[in-house]
């Protein structure tokens, strides 16, 4: 992709001269919250997810914005995180099917959805960035949204006792009968169903909400319903062979994410039961067949981050090595996690490794932040118009994404929104 290199470097060095915020990466932080500022809504603070792409001008995802509601908590505007969990709470459409839709728009006062989908993971997010709100403010109000947001996925969570999916939260409620094709894969009726499948992402989201409630609120049905989820992933979603985390039941994909955010959301010593140094051997696994250097265009230099996929299946997709800033940083993350756990155990020298992988994943990324103006911004991937290798595909040339901003932010200042929470 095109960096303009020299650029970089000089509003890197302005941006030092008079960071308000100390620490080797203070220009990249301060870079990063200007630049959301200044791509989102006015009248809402909804950030916009793919700056430069025109198929989505205007767009919100529903993740989008309760990750960037959470990099406000991370770097301490809470009045900003409180405008994005406001709208939701304060906007009656953007709910459907006991959720909140997947995408939607809002300028000029004007409402607009995008996609009606109800998708368990945007809503477990949703949940999480009003549970760490509550957390920050004490407001009754976004506990209320998170504890609603829980118990709807509670009523999605499988409860037979014969069925292997037991434990597990589904996708995504069933649709309105008038309609055959609502809420399965692609809006195509002979596709799955979302109430059929199960993701382990969203029982890691789940189990991070779960545990975030039940030590605020000291609710059962929260402790169990967790307990019952952290069942599901160590039957179905880790792959005791491979030593990492399958996408899904029955699905044997490679997603990187569900790898880093195993790691923070259970830790060193919940992951111990799943295998002996199961969380080293997870991101073990990425290391080796997920983490790519990728040359810069017009550059001897190269950068160093993690793809979406394993890189035999990009291969086999016929496309390049490509990097996915939001996905590294989750990385980041899950090394900061590994390395607290292991500082925890009296692992003096694992935690100075750990902790420095994941500084070294930083350095990278500040080699791909686009200066836009006296902001930074990030694409949300490496090459355009790519397959992932998870159905979709990465936005049009020359976007920047919401949300590989905003994971930046919350690495970068330590903040894991799936971390760890009092033991129940």
């Amino acid at each position: 992709m095109k960096k303009g290199c020299a650029a970089l470097l000089l509003m890197l060095w302005l941006l030092c001269s008079g960071a308000a915020w100390a620490g080797e990466f203070a220009a990249l932080e301060k870079g990063l919250a200007r630049w959301l500022k200044a791509n989102r809504d006015p009248a809402t603070g909804l950030p916009y997810s793919h700056v430069g792409d025109a198929r989505f001008s205007g767009w919100t995802f529903t993740y989008d914005a309760a990750v960037t509601a959470l990099a406000w908590l991370a770097v301490g505007d809470t009045a900003e995180a409180r405008r994005i969990v406001d709208f939701y709470l304060r906007t009656p459409e953007v709910r459907r099917l006991g959720g909140v839709i997947e995408a939607v728009s809002f300028s000029d006062g004007r409402f607009v959805g995008r996609d009606w989908s109800v998708r368990s993971g945007a809503n477990l997010w949703l949940g999480l960035a009003a549970g760490h709100l509550y957390r920050r403010t004490g407001e009754e109000a976004y506990l209320q949204l998170a504890r609603g947001i829980a118990d709807s996925a509670l009523a999605l969570q499988e409860k037979r006792r014969e069925n292997p999916n037991r434990g597990g939260i589904a996708m995504g409620p069933p649709g309105d009968p008038a309609n055959p094709k609502d809420q399965h894969f692609n809006y195509d009726s002979a596709l799955p169903r979302y109430a059929d499948s199960y993701a382990t992402e969203i029982n890691l989201d789940a189990y991070a909400l779960f545990g975030l409630l039940a030590a605020e609120t000291g609710a059962q049905s929260y402790r169990q319903g967790r307990a019952e989820v952290l069942g599901w992933l160590e039957c179905q979603g880790f792959n005791a062979v491979e030593k990492r985390f399958n996408r899904g039941f029955g699905d044997a994909t490679v997603a990187v994410d569900v790898q880093s955010w195993g790691v923070s959301a259970l830790g060193q010593e919940v992951l111990d039961r799943f295998a002996p140094q199961a969380a080293r051997d997870i991101l073990g696994y990425v290391e080796k067949h997920c983490q790519v250097r990728v040359s810069m265009t017009g550059s001897r230099d190269w950068v160093e981050g993690v793809d979406f996929i394993h890189r035999a299946h990009a291969a086999a997709l016929g496309r390049e090595p490509l990097i996915s800033p939001e996905w590294t940083f989750q990385l980041v993350n899950a090394w900061r996690r590994l390395s607290t756990d292991a500082a925890s155990r009296g692992e003096k020298e694992a935690a100075r490794d750990y902790a420095e992988k994941g500084r070294h994943l930083l350095r990278q990324m500040v080699k791909l932040a686009v200066p836009v103006g006296d902001t930074l911004g990030f694409p949300y991937a490496t090459l355009p118009d790519a397959l992932l290798g998870h159905e979709n595909r990465t936005p049009a040339a020359d976007n920047l994404s919401a949300v590989g901003v905003a994971y930046g932010l919350l690495a970068l200042r330590g903040f894991d929104p799936l971390g760890d929470f009092p033991p129940l």
